[in-house]
């Protein structure tokens, strides 16, 4: 007898490639919100297969904006401060 192989349905195929990219694509959203980027636009490149590879990596390793410019103006007042306290003297 002749074994005849079935094809795999798109469909189905394409439902479960969904499934597995859907958490990669939600933490990178939630990533890119942290760290003060385009949310909308890094979500929409996590969606691009392959290339959401490589976002990965670069939107963990990238410093936060949001932290920078708390730091910078904390930077800012202690600069301030210590102007006072110099000038004081």
């Amino acid at each position: 007898m002749q074994q005849v192989a079935q094809q795999p349905n798109p469909f189905i195929t394409l439902i479960m490639f969904a499934l597995i990219m859907m958490p990669m694509i939600i933490a990178i959203s939630i990533l890119a919100k942290e760290k003060g980027k385009n949310v909308i636009l890094w979500t929409i490149l996590a969606c691009i297969p392959l290339v959401n590879f490589f976002i990965v990596p670069y939107i963990i390793g990238t410093p936060s904006k949001i932290q920078e410019e708390k730091l910078n103006k904390i930077i800012e007042l202690l600069n301030k401060n210590n102007q006072n306290t110099n000038s004081t003297l």
